[in-house]
């Protein structure tokens, strides 16, 4: 019988079907990063049911080094985050966070920070689902959502180093005032102070209470500064500026935001 040769802590991202009739299911883990592993058994496996997305806990892997084959063995979930499943937008939102953190190799190779960064997400998402009291299966906090999705991605950014600076013109390198409006240039990918933004430039007006917010918020760990508050036109600012500079990180189509359902 095969042996476990390695036991870590992971997130299940993702897991498909493949054509030999198994299931792969994608894992991340401070300790290897990010693993894909067959998961053998029948449509009604406990193994399956557990390693299925979004499931946090214990993963036990075997890796047979001669057939280039790794199997995910055993899985102990220890937080499930029942309230993501019943709503679209979490469930959106929670796939969102999966793909990104698959395209970039988890955030390039910064494997503990995106488990902790993911973890932070799943968790607050659980929360937007529970928070709306007993019928959570059916409803959804969604402005905690956007501000979620929008906050992950600026941390995942920061994380590899590829945020723009909200604090200065790309164009002019002048200082841009938390007070003003200012905007996001689809185009380049920065933020541009009102005396830079060019008649019909393709740009999402940046209202100031979204870098209010960040000041305010950002310092807060994950779960707390969603919690903070945001108007709805900044809120809708927030997500489309960080939305469009996820699809620039990432090195391949991003199959959450092409649906449409963010």
């Amino acid at each position: 019988m095969a042996t476990r040769s390695a036991s870590f802590e992971a997130i299940i991202l993702r897991s498909k079907e493949v054509p030999s009739g198994a299931r792969v299911a994608t894992l991340l883990s401070a300790e290897e990063g990010i693993v894909e592993a067959f998961v053998f058994g029948g449509g009604k496996s406990k193994l399956r049911s557990l390693a299925s997305p979004w499931h946090y806990g214990r993963a036990w892997i075997y890796r047979d080094t001669a057939k280039g084959l790794i199997k995910l063995t055993d899985f102990d979930p220890l937080r499930e985050y029942q309230g993501i499943r019943g709503n679209l937008d979490a469930i959106a939102a929670a796939s969102f966070a999966s793909e990104f953190i698959i395209a970039t190799s988890a955030l390039g190779g910064d494997w503990a920070d995106a488990l902790s960064l993911v973890s932070d997400a799943l968790a607050t998402l659980d929360e937007a689902a529970a928070r709306v009291g007993p019928q959570a299966a059916l409803n959804v906090d969604s402005r905690a959502v956007d501000r979620a999705v929008a906050l992950f991605t600026v941390r995942a950014l920061e994380a590899m180093g590829m945020m723009p600076d909200l604090d200065e013109c790309s164009s002019c390198a002048g200082a841009i005032r938390h007070d003003a409006v200012h905007s996001y240039s689809r185009r380049t990918g920065g933020f541009v102070c009102p005396h830079c933004l060019e008649p019909g430039q393709d740009a999402i007006l940046v209202p100031p209470g979204v870098l209010v917010w960040l000041d305010a918020a950002g310092r807060k760990p994950f779960v707390e500064a969603v919690r903070v508050g945001l108007g709805n036109e900044a809120s809708a600012a927030f997500k489309a500026f960080a939305l469009d500079l996820a699809r620039k990180a990432a090195d391949t189509p991003l199959k959450t935001l092409n649906s449409g359902l963010l």
